[in-house]
C-alpha cells in the first residue's frame, strides 16, 4: 500500500492494521517497515543520538512475528519440533501443513491481533510526539465483541505508564550524554510494560490453543459444524489456564515451557535464544546493563528496579514466556544490552514473498475499532 513520506499518519496506521487482504506474515513485515520509518524519523530529529528508541526495537520483534506466522525453516517452533522428531527434509512441506493445522486459524489471528494492536497504539504514541501535538494521545484498539477478551483493559495503570513514557521522552529531547541514554531506556521500559500487559490474553490464546484444540475442541467439532456454532471454540481458547481440568493444566504447562525454549529473536548482529541466558554480544559493550541504583533520574531507577533483571551480570532465560514478570525482566535486559548498538538502527531484512494462494479473509481484523484517546 502507498503511505506518506516521513512517518505514517493516523489514517495510514489504521488502514494498515485493518488490512485483511494481505497474508498475516506479510502484514507483520509491513509493520516492521513502518516501525523503521518512525524510528528513523525520531533518530534524525527529536531523539538524535546513539540510543535506540522503542520503535527501533519493535521492528525486530515484528519481523520475528512474521517468521513465526510464515512457519518457514526459520520459525523457532517448527525448527525445534522438526529436530526433536527427526523430520526428514523431504517431509518438511507436509510437516508444515500439519503445523498450520495444529496451530489453527485462531493462532494466527491471535498473534496478528496482538501485533497489530501494539502497532496501532505504540506507533500513534510516537507519531503524536513527532507531530508536536500539544495533548498526548494514542489510537486505542478495541477488537470485535467476539474477540474482545484478547486485549486487557489496563485502566489507570496503563494511562500512568503512558504518561511516564511521554514525560521521559520529552525530557530526553533536551538531555545529553548518559542522562539521555537513561531517559530513553526508561521510556522503552514503560512502553513495553504497557504493551506486554495489554496483549497478555492474546499471548495466552496463542500458546494454549494447540493443546486445547487436541484435548477439548477436536472431538466437539462434528457437533459444532452440525449446529453451526463453530464460534464456541473461541470460548474454550479464551478460558483461564487456572480453570482447566488438572490434566489439561499439566499438559499446557509442559507445552508452554517447551514452546518458550524454541523462541528466538534475530537482531542486526546475532540471534538471541529467549530461553537461554542472555550474553553481551561479542565485541560490544553494554554500559546500560547495570544495577537499578546507578540510574538517574529516580523514575528510571524505579522502572529498572521493578521490571529489570535483579542481577544484570546473570540474566537468565525465560522458562515460561506467559509469565509477565519473567518476560519483562528479559525484555528490559535486552534493551539495556542492545540500546547502543549502532546496527540495531538498520531496517531488518524483509521478505517480499507472495503467499501460497489467496489469503483467507479474516473479518475480525477489518472490524478492529480504533479511536483516539488522551492519556
Amino acid at each position: 500500500m502507498t503511505v506518506s513520506s516521513g512517518w505514517p499518519t493516523d489514517e495510514e496506521i489504521c488502514k494498515i492494521a485493518r488490512n485483511k487482504g494481505i497474508p498475516l506474515f506479510a502484514e507483520a513485515f509491513e509493520i516492521a517497515h513502518q516501525y523503521n520509518r518512525i524510528s528513523q524519523a525520531l533518530s534524525a530529529g527529536q531523539l538524535a543520538g546513539d540510543d535506540l528508541n522503542w520503535c527501533g526495537f519493535a521492528q525486530w520483534s515484528s519481523r520475528a512475528v512474521a517468521v513465526e506466522l510464515l512457519l518457514d525453516t526459520n520459525a523457532g517452533l517448527k525448527r525445534e519440533l522438526s529436530r526433536r522428531y527427526f523430520v526428514l527434509l523431504v517431509a518438511e512441506p507436509l510437516f508444515r501443513l500439519f503445523m498450520l493445522t495444529l496451530l489453527g486459524r485462531s493462532y494466527g489471528l491471535g498473534l496478528s491481533i496482538a501485533n497489530r494492536s501494539i502497532f496501532v497504539e505504540m506507533a500513534s504514541f510516537h507519531t503524536n510526539v513527532l507531530s508536536g501535538a500539544t495533548e498526548p494521545a494514542i489510537l486505542q484498539v478495541t477488537p470485535p465483541d467476539r474477540y474482545s477478551k484478547l486485549l486487557d483493559d489496563l485502566g489507570d495503570e496503563g494511562r500512568q505508564l503512558l504518561r511516564t513514557a511521554h514525560r521521559l521522552m520529552s525530557e530526553a529531547k533536551s538531555a545529553t550524554g548518559q542522562l539521555r541514554s537513561n531517559l530513553i531506556l526508561g521510556t522503552n521500559i514503560a512502553l513495553s510494560a504497557y504493551e506486554q500487559k495489554r496483549v497478555q490474553p492474546a499471548l495466552e490464546l496463542v500458546f494454549y490453543r494447540p493443546i486445547r484444540f487436541i484435548l477439548r475442541v477436536s472431538w466437539r467439532l462434528p457437533y459444532y459444524y452440525i449446529w453451526r456454532c463453530t464460534w464456541k471454540r473461541l470460548r474454550i481458547y479464551e478460558e483461564r489456564h487456572e480453570d482447566q481440568p488438572r490434566v489439561v493444566r499439566q499438559i499446557e504447562g509442559w507445552w508452554v515451557r517447551m514452546y518458550s525454549r524454541t523462541l528466538s529473536l534475530r537482531t542486526a548482529i546475532d540471534t538471541i535464544s529467549l530461553g537461554r541466558q542472555m550474553l553481551i554480544p561479542q565485541g560490544y559493550n553494554a554500559p546500560l546493563l547495570r544495577s537499578a541504583s546507578t540510574f538517574v533520574p529516580e523514575e528510571v531507577s524505579e522502572l529498572v528496579l521493578r521490571y529489570g533483571p535483579p542481577d544484570p551480570a546473570n540474566v537468565r532465560g525465560v522458562s515460561n514466556w506467559l509469565v509477565y514478570e519473567e518476560r519483562m525482566r528479559f525484555i528490559v535486559a535486552y534493551f539495556m544490552a542492545y540500546q547502543q548498538i549502532r546496527q540495531m538502527f538498520d531496517e531488518p531484512p524483509i521478505q517480499r514473498k507472495r503467499s501460497w494462494g489467496t489469503p483467507r479473509s479474516l473479518d475480525p481484523l477489518a472490524d478492529l475499532e480504533i479511536r483516539k484517546v488522551a492519556f
